[in-house]
């Protein structure tokens, strides 16, 4: 059986109001064509299709547009899960007629009806026989975590106690992932074709763990902080291969080739620019040894477009920019972000104005970022511990926000006058919100 596997296109998303209608409709175009190339008889999205619950019409036309062209090729199957992003309401709008173009959609557990046995349907090969069973587990909210907990464990065991949160997402992803494994099992039968698994969340122990970052990225942030999803491997079923989203960029979680993320086909910040973006391409014989019988291919996906960040002092960035000026070998469309130092009495965007005026068309300015602003959050935060930090009064975390954002010290008179500006507003409107 041979697959492809991706997550996490956001589509909609306009990074820094970027246009990216040219960029999705040319990946659309090339992974159509890889489905084709490979032989792969399944698609998997494994969630975070769109940017919003409510996309912008364009991106449902790509989406929609893109799923009715696979209808003639040799992707017999494609599988759709919510990711924490989607709108499941959105995504099973038109499920019953892309059923009937064997597009299977799971938006989420409680449109499901919590129901494992809605999680589970047999995949076809180009001949019509079935070839896999999946486990279409989408992204599962914390309230339905809870209610699963609450319904399948808590009143087995005859505990009435709340289950604290540090504990809800190792014990209840584990559960419903091995409900739906049972079903998956019954609907296979004796048959000996693989089971495949999705899922949309935030797993531990994941190879190449880049740190998580504070920074405006032009995207909505997407938590994989905290508790949410944040489960050991061990939740996982032993599946012949676990499909995963919402990590941007291609892992293995816990050094198992069989548990992946495929990562986002899109840059999605500058601060991942330069790095490569896949999809996973993948074919299961079980007729092999249990070494041999998953491989996996990362396949890189196109630049349509490219993205740059550009960082150092005002003249230092002037410099980068006038090399940009004379470089002739760039034809494709190009995004920088100026990522300063802030000097004082230097306005950075009337400084670099005029270099910026000679850049050739293809090349632009997207984005403009204080380099040394997150140090001030960073230094104020290594201070404390986090309960420490959640005791602040408000008057502290506000006054050191309004810092973090614009990079001026507490001490320096451009940070005292806007401290004395913009503070009064933010203690206005906490007092406010807690009815004060």
């Amino acid at each position: 059986m041979k697959f492809i596997h991706t997550a996490d296109l956001h589509l909609g998303n306009q990074m820094h109001d970027i246009d990216r209608r040219e960029e999705v409709a040319a990946f659309f175009d090339w992974l159509r064509e890889q489905i084709i190339q490979k032989n792969a008889e399944t698609l998997i999205i494994a969630g975070d299709i769109f940017d919003s619950a409510n996309p912008p019409v364009e991106a449902r036309r790509f989406y929609y547009a893109f799923l009715a062209s696979l209808s003639v090729t040799c992707c017999k199957n494609v599988i759709v899960i919510g990711g924490n992003h989607d709108s499941a309401l959105m995504l099973e709008s038109s499920k019953e007629l892309l059923e009937l173009l064997n597009i299977r959609v799971a938006g989420s557990v409680s449109s499901l009806g919590n129901s494992p046995e809605k999680m589970c349907f047999e995949l076809f090969d180009q001949k019509g026989d079935s070839c896999a069973i999946a486990m279409a587990v989408p992204f599962v909210r914390e309230i339905e975590l809870r209610n699963y907990y609450n319904k399948n464990l808590k009143n087995k065991e005859n505990d009435d106690s709340e289950l604290p949160d540090s504990a809800l997402y190792s014990i209840a992803y584990k559960k419903i992932y091995e409900d739906v494994f049972e079903e998956a099992k019954k609907l296979r039968g004796d048959r000996n074709i693989p089971i495949i698994a999705t899922g949309h969340l935030y797993a531990q122990d994941l190879e190449g763990k880049e740190p998580q970052k504070n920074e405006d990225n032009g995207m909505k942030a997407i938590d994989v902080r905290g508790t949410l999803g944040n489960v050991p491997s061990s939740v996982f079923p032993d599946a012949d291969y676990v499909a995963l989203g919402h990590i941007h960029y291609s892992t293995m979680v816990a050094k198992n080739p069989a548990i992946r993320y495929s990562g986002s086909p899109f840059v999605m910040g500058f601060d991942e620019a330069e790095k490569a973006h896949y999809i996973l391409f993948g074919e299961i014989d079980l007729s092999l040894q249990p070494s041999e019988k998953l491989r996996i291919e990362k396949i890189e996906t196109p630049r349509t477009f490219l993205y740059r960040r550009i960082c150092g002092t005002l003249s230092e960035i002037k410099e980068q920019l006038e090399k940009y000026q004379e470089n002739t070998e760039v034809n494709k469309k190009l995004f920088l972000e100026v990522s300063y130092i802030r000097q004082a009495a230097l306005n950075a965007q009337e400084y670099l104005d005029e270099t910026i005026q000679k850049l050739p068309k293809n090349i632009s300015v997207a984005s403009w970022r204080v380099l040394d602003s997150e140090k001030f959050f960073n230094e104020f935060s290594e201070g404390f511990d986090s309960s420490e930090i959640q005791n602040l009064d408000d008057d502290t975390v506000f006054r050191q926000l309004i810092l973090s954002k614009t990079g001026y010290s507490a001490e320096s008179e451009e940070g005292k006058s806007l401290v004395e500006k913009f503070l009064p507003l933010f203690l206005q409107v906490a007092n406010e919100e807690s009815g004060e």
